[in-house]
């Protein structure tokens, strides 16, 4: 029995072996027992049992084999190419599954140019995917340019079976161009061909042909890729029709030899068939994924298998973001980093800072991270008070909470735990302690420890009203009269001007708030924070913050509610709308925008209400720029935050030259603006000072991951930022 494609009215098809499995037709002439036994053996791998085929013939029309394997109709290779070369969507590798590696990191820093022959299966099991592959391969090409920085020159090769009626390779004569006309012409030619009569194709002669016909470079510092875009194995081995000239050409070892004698790398996207043949399909693909598999890892390339279910949702993901525009800001380097720090040391002297990692107030054998506790409340708000005075840098709480689990799992002793943290998290100082309620009191102990030191080098004691609890824990740290190390600098921070602007900022927030309200404020700061770590799952996080934004609300429905109410309110639904966009969610995003701009008006008008002069000057930033759309007044007021940020080293100065960035580089609307012309050169100095004085912040991770910082060469491997402010704007 054969392994066709041509299918008919009437014919059952099943799968035999014939050197590999073929999917063959059953004429109808067959006897009734051998057909009957197929048809048994048939819902046994299909794991349907008769009475389950009733059901289904019962629900609905006809149970067709094809109707068992009905497919999501959203082509999954237009899906990957729409984001694997792009710097903002591209999926982490770590997310990927078996597919443990980035299309992004096989781009060679240092490459004079790129090579990129796209040889794809065009017969028809692969019908349903070459309108996408058309309409997606001049973006990959431009988010190649743009990652890598250097000329882009582009084949087009199509192969098909290799029968006598067939073209078995269209395009090699073609060689490669770098011209977009040309190259849009190559891509237009993708169309259709037979692959009849089996299921297995060419792969094995396109692949040969293309490497040996195609005029590749002789630069050895050239990027050389052959990207192979196929659902279907070669021939086995001993399979040999001469009527068909079906066969296998040349076995998967001379492939990778002579990919490798030329410097080339092989990539492969294994796409799944369109329904009429996915019964071949499936039986052939441990074959087909084995033969990709062997000419991708032993070549130097990668292989996404969209076969898989997690990876086909994880590009899918990926391809819903909406993709942004890119601004030019030029390359960065440690050398520009390196000058930064220099300056700002030669204007504002020692810039030593300190690393503080706040844990939750509980006891160590009840260690707990969930936002309700008070000690984990006290901990947030101690965090974020901490964390707006100079000199000192906060770890994230989910960061805390992720390395304590991993300690507590481990076999270090419980007396080591402390030291164990502090390295961990490379903290200079770790803060634990107990937090009690005593009537309408708390109690604070804190215990102060170094990666140095077994026992604690400090002690610090508070105890009052919720409301006046931070303000008497700051007076108390100076007490513990530290002599040196950081705790000197600890201790000098807390007696700074701003420190004296936070003691009577939490009375006036909380003092306005019942008990229950004071508790969920401070649950909802804890949410808040947790939100803002990118690398956790975005459902999650969008769980956090809705549930922080239902704490909040309820408050800011008062009329006599406060301005860090309505600011915390704007906060949330800004990451909100970030983690929306990021799952592809754009009108939900903008929708979440709009009603952080609303909470943002809100908490602008009641700004005067905080002792807080740089949260004041942070809101009338905010307000400039995304209600009043006044570019020039929002960069003065994010400017004035900076002013001073290199010597005190304020998280707020961080936001305020991240957000000066993106203002620079034409984002939130200011290409568009009359009165401002935005300056990328003012916004890569923004960006080589939050990597040079802020280099643990989410905002320097995502600017590394955005701009493909080397840690290698010390230097930014494309010289493009993304503009994502614009897309969660609702156009006026």
């Amino acid at each position: 029995m054969y392994f066709r494609k041509s299918r008919f009215q009437g014919r059952v098809r099943q799968f035999t072996m014939t050197g590999e499995f073929f999917a063959s037709e059953i004429w109808s002439k067959q006897p009734q027992e051998e057909r009957n036994v197929r048809h048994t053996e048939l819902l046994r791998r299909f794991g349907l049992t008769l009475a389950g085929l009733l059901c289904c013939v019962l629900i609905g029309n006809t149970l067709t084999v094809s109707s068992l394997f009905a497919q999501d109709p959203q082509p999954t290779a237009a899906s990957a190419l729409d984001s694997i070369f792009n710097v903002r969507t591209a999926p982490d590798a770590k997310s990927m599954g078996i597919f443990q590696g980035s299309f992004l990191d096989a781009i060679r820093p240092e490459t004079p140019s790129i090579q990129i022959a796209f040889l794809v299966d065009t017969t028809e099991s692969m019908a349903r995917e070459l309108p996408g592959i058309r309409a997606k391969v001049p973006q990959v090409i431009a988010d190649l340019k743009r990652a890598s920085g250097t000329k882009v020159e582009v084949a087009i090769v199509s192969f098909a079976d290799s029968g006598k009626s067939n073209k078995p390779l269209v395009g090699v004569s073609n060689g490669f161009s770098g011209d977009d006309a040309a190259v849009q012409k190559m891509i237009d030619s993708l169309q259709p061909q037979s692959g009849k009569p089996y299921f297995p194709e060419a792969v094995d002669l396109a692949v040969f042909k293309t490497i040996q016909e195609l005029p590749w470079s002789e630069d050895e510092k050239a990027t050389k890729w052959l990207m192979l875009i196929t659902d279907a194995p070669p021939y086995d081995t001993s399979f040999d029709e001469p009527k068909t000239q079906s066969r296998r050409w040349y076995e998967t070892d001379a492939l990778v030899n002579v990919a490798n004698q030329r410097g080339i790398n092989i990539h492969g996207l294994l796409c799944e068939s369109r329904p009429e043949e996915h019964e071949a399909f499936e039986a052939t693909v441990d074959k087909t994924r084995n033969f990709m598999g062997q000419l991708t890892s032993r070549t130097g390339g990668l292989m996404l298998d969209l076969s898989f279910s997690q990876i086909k949702e994880k590009v899918a993901s990926a391809a819903k973001r909406p993709r942004a525009d890119f601004a030019f800001v030029g390359a960065i380097t440690d050398d520009d980093i390196n000058q930064a720090k220099q300056e700002a040391q030669k204007q504002f002297g020692d810039l030593t800072s300190v690393r503080v990692a706040i844990l939750p107030h509980v006891p160590w054998n009840a260690m707990t991270f969930y936002h309700e506790d008070p000690g984990v409340r006290f901990a947030s708000q101690l965090r974020y008070t901490l964390g707006r005075l100079p000199g000192i840098k906060t770890i994230s709480s989910r960061q805390i909470e992720s390395e304590f689990l991993r300690l507590k799992s481990g076999p270090v002793d419980q007396s080591q735990w402390p030291q164990a943290l502090c390295l961990r998290l490379r903290a200079d100082i770790l803060i634990v302690g107990d937090l009690r309620a005593n009537r309408d009191l708390q109690d604070v102990q804190s215990q102060v420890y170094t990666a140095n030191s077994a026992k604690p080098i400090a002690a610090i004691s508070a105890s009052g009203s919720e409301d006046i609890l931070m303000a008497s824990y700051l007076k108390a740290i100076p007490e513990t009269r530290p002599t040196m190390g950081p705790m000197v600098l600890l201790a000098k921070a807390v007696s700074s001007e701003q420190a004296s602007d936070l003691r009577e900022f939490w009375p006036g927030i909380l003092g306005t708030l019942n008990s229950k309200e004071q508790g969920e404020l401070l649950s909802a700061m804890d949410l808040i924070e947790k939100s803002v770590d990118v690398s956790v799952d975005p459902s999650l996080r969008v769980k956090d913050l809705d549930w922080a934004i239902g704490l909040l609300k309820p408050m800011a429905a008062n009329p006599e509610a406060n301005a860090f109410t309505y600011a915390l309110l704007a906060s949330a639904n800004y990451n909100l709308a970030k983690t929306r966009e990021e799952q592809g969610l754009a009108a939900d995003a903008k929708s979440d925008m709009q009603d952080a701009i609303g909470y943002l008006t809100k908490a602008f008008d009641g700004r005067r209400q905080l002792n807080d002069r740089l949260l004041q000057a942070e809101i009338e930033a905010d307000h400039a720029l995304l209600v009043r759309k006044d570019f020039p007044a929002a960069v003065r007021r994010y400017q004035s935050i900076t002013e001073f940020s290199e010597a005190s080293l304020l998280k707020m100065a961080l936001r305020a030259h991240w957000m000066l960035a993106g203002v620079q580089c034409g984002d939130w609307g200011a290409s568009e603006a009359t009165d401002f012309t935005p300056d990328t050169k003012l916004a890569r100095q923004h960006l080589i000072h939050i990597l040079a004085f802020w280099p643990e912040s989410e905002e320097a991770h995502v600017i590394q991951k955005y701009m493909r910082w080397d840690s290698g060469d010390g230097k930014t491997g494309t010289p493009y930022f993304p503009k994502e402010g614009d897309l969660l704007l609702t156009a006026n």
